[in-house]
């Protein structure tokens, strides 16, 4: 049961490689004719030595004459073979493994948003930096080796019938051991190997967060607790692979043992034979050479077979990632769009996140054309999640939504996502210089155009007093930067996408009171031909929308202007009377717009 459960696993991870083997299928061709060219030395050296050592014991100087140039002929052909098998190894298994990462990489990027939110950053890093490498086995030496290691025990077999037939029957006892072994110590090792992916995978989600979280860690003094966590998964990892040694060690002292009685077997049987005139001293040398050959195969192939255990498992990680499906064929690419006048309709939609408690449940929702709308709430009113849908990132279970009237379902996720330039709740910036950063809103974008989205989001000044000016690296997620100024990038970013309608989820939350109003000043004259999303943070943006919508728990309470609704008793009066009563200005509080 489990040797076919083995080799089903097996199948599948070749059926997932295969493409990619064949891509690569000049430098597996070369490999497969040097396990012949390999064969063939291993029966030429050994005949070469006993034939050598034959001519030295009977005299024969002209037989040792050609004998000592075939030699340095073979020494010549085995080089030149084992450069080409490094090579050509080389080749076919990084070749494959570039290939192959490309896509998975791919396909991660092509995944649905319900789908990478169940993933962490570190858990997905691994599949590159432990997984990926560990197909090694499975795509090179094994393959290569489960291969060639039949033929050479057929090839050795066959010559030593010839030599002596009794010793190659009393050699072939150690074959049901060496199999039987190999077999158990390979599951054991590919369970085994299947712990230590997954720690590795564990380890990697606490190094990200470590790292990426510092200063809080820092700041509430888990310096100790996060230190021991480590530890411990260190001191796991540890234990799992010294329990790996120790199976791997078993196995090459079983493997070891069968090979030394079988070379003492053959030694003492062919000293009789040699003593009886039945063999010389070089066909005894001969035989001696090539037994180790005979059971080397045999305890290798189980070997390999138990390494390729350990690719099978790691192709297991990956192939939950490959299983899940995309939200589309090919990557997205940016769509130019003229300006024009978009309106948005929500009609019955119904939303889950984890597919039991609704966000939305029959929820409508018209937003007009070309108008400023601010969208405000309480934390987990849907807020967020309404820009989610927009964008496609999550598909509603029930319901439609139309821009301009085409459903979003019949758009192709280009084109849906090319409709929105969006400014997030978090910043994110890439390591890179400012202009690469501003560079990703739009391809071919000039830098009269890059300068006057900096201007307008009051950004430009303080790039031009950089050491590099747009040429200034900013680091790791912007890490140079301040949270200001993290934000007016991205804002400068988004203008200069240029889509038709932009979404700010607390676009401006990190400037000050007196930048925000320039920056807001400044985009005015930009939003006239564009539909505006807002999730309100500060009390001057919900009073100059066009339209404010109240929310609560994925349900609009309120909608209106400024002056209409704060003349209602509702939510939006208490939440405003709430920040008038504690004299905040829009720097000190704001309406909690937690991500839904």
């Amino acid at each position: 049961m489990m040797g076919r459960l083995a080799i089903k696993d097996v199948r599948t991870t070749y059926s997932i490689l295969k493409p990619y083997m064949i891509a690569h299928r000049k430098a597996y061709m070369g490999l497969f004719l040097l396990l012949f060219v390999d064969i063939a030395l291993t029966l030429s050296f050994s005949w070469f030595f006993g034939h050598l050592t034959d001519a030295a014991i009977h005299s024969h100087f002209g037989r040792m004459k050609w004998l000592v140039p075939l030699g340095a002929f073979l020494v010549a052909v085995s080089i030149a073979a084992t450069y080409l098998t490094t090579l050509w190894e080389t080749i076919a298994t990084n070749g494959v493994k570039r290939d192959f990462s490309a896509d998975v990489f791919k396909h991660i990027m092509q995944l649905p948003g319900k789908h990478i939110d169940g993933k962490h950053s570190g858990d997905l890093l691994a599949h590159f930096t432990n997984d990926i490498h560990n197909l090694d086995g499975i795509i090179g030496s094994s393959i290569i080796y489960l291969v060639k290691l039949p033929f050479i025990y057929l090839a050795v077999f066959i010559y030593l019938l010839q030599i002596s037939w009794k010793l190659a029957l009393v050699s072939m006892f150690v074959a049901p051991v060496a199999m039987v072994s190999g077999v158990i110590f390979g599951f054991m090792l590919r369970k085994n190997n299947r712990l230590i992916q997954d720690l590795v995978a564990r380890m990697n989600v606490l190094l990200n967060e470590t790292f990426s979280g510092l200063f809080v860690i820092r700041s509430f003094l888990m310096e100790k607790f996060i230190f021991a966590k480590y530890v411990s998964r260190n001191q796991e990892l540890y234990a799992l692979e010294l329990r790996n040694a120790k199976l791997r060690g078993w196995f090459y002292v079983g493997s070891q043992a069968a090979a030394s009685v079988t070379f003492l077997i053959s030694l003492c049987l062919g000293s009789y034979y040699v003593s009886s005139g039945v063999l010389t001293v070089g066909a005894l040398l001969t035989f001696i050479n090539l037994v180790n050959h005979l059971v080397y195969p045999l305890t290798e192939l189980a070997g390999q077979w138990a390494g390729l255990q350990k690719s099978v498992s790691a192709m297991e990680r990956i192939f939950k990632i490959l299983d899940t499906e995309i939200e589309s064929d090919s990557l997205p690419e940016a769509i130019a769009y003229k300006p024009m006048l978009s309106a948005i309709h929500f009609k019955d939609v119904s939303f889950s996140y984890d597919g039991q408690k609704l966000v939305f449940d029959q929820f409508n929702l018209q937003i007009p054309p070309g108008k400023i709308v601010a969208i405000v709430g309480l934390s987990g009113a849907g807020k967020s999640t309404l820009f989610h849908l927009l964008q496609g990132f999550y598909l509603p279970q029930a319901g439609s939504i139309t821009i301009n009237g085409h459903s979003t379902a019949a758009l192709t996720v280009s084109e849906q996502r090319s409709l929105f330039a969006h400014v997030s709740q978090e910043t994110v910036l890439f390591s890179g210089t400012v202009r690469e950063n501003l560079q990703l809103a739009k391809p071919g974008i000039t830098d009269a155009q890059m300068i006057q989205a900096a201007s307008i989001a009051g950004i430009h000044t303080f790039i031009t007093s950089l050491s590099n000016g747009y040429d200034t690296e900013i680091g790791e997620r912007g890490s140079r930067l301040s949270g200001g100024q993290r934000q007016r990038m991205a804002i400068a970013r988004a203008l200069l996408k240029d889509a038709p309608i932009l979404l700010l989820d607390e676009g401006t939350s990190a400037l000050d009171s007196e930048t925000e109003y320039h920056v807001q000043k400044a985009m005015e004259k930009l939003l006239h031909n564009r539909t505006t999303l807002v999730i309100a943070h500060r009390l001057s943006t919900v009073q100059n929308a066009d339209l404010i919508i109240v929310m609560d728990e994925g349900k609009i309470m309120q909608m209106g202007r400024h002056e209409e609704i704060i003349r209602q008793e509702g939510l939006y009066r208490r939440l405003y009377r709430l920040q008038s009563e504690k004299g905040a200005s829009s720097d000190d509080h704001s309406f909690d717009t937690s991500v839904v």
